[in-house]
């Protein structure tokens, strides 16, 4: 089930990514990448909480599932304070990149 919440997961880094690109390259936003982007990462999120109530306790996963959600309300931030067709403030997009890809690493460590 991990690997499945990993795959989510890479997938909603890989929009993530894609959205930067448009921002710094095209200098606007996309609300239907975004749209995506919180939907491959709250599924996978929910794939990981799955996990971590089933399965058996690793901190791995437990520390990872802490930095996707901080990462989380950090993307929520960003959405609910954008600007029509505007791309949001590249430094708060850095910190929300870093933690969710932190989140991603610690998933990646723990797989073993």
């Amino acid at each position: 089930m991990t690997y499945y919440a990993l795959t989510l997961l890479a997938l909603a880094a890989l929009i993530g990514f894609t959205m930067v690109y448009i921002g710094v390259r095209y200098r606007h936003g996309t609300v239907k990448l975004a749209m995506a982007h919180a939907f491959f990462a709250v599924a996978g999120l929910g794939v990981l909480g799955a996990q971590i109530y089933q399965g058996e306790m690793d901190k791995y996963n437990n520390l990872a599932a802490l930095l996707l959600l901080l990462a989380l309300i950090g993307g929520g931030l960003l959405f609910a304070l954008r600007e029509k067709d505007q791309p949001p403030p590249m430094v708060m997009v850095f910190f929300h990149a870093i933690m969710a890809l932190s989140g991603l690493g610690v998933m990646v460590l723990g797989l073993r």
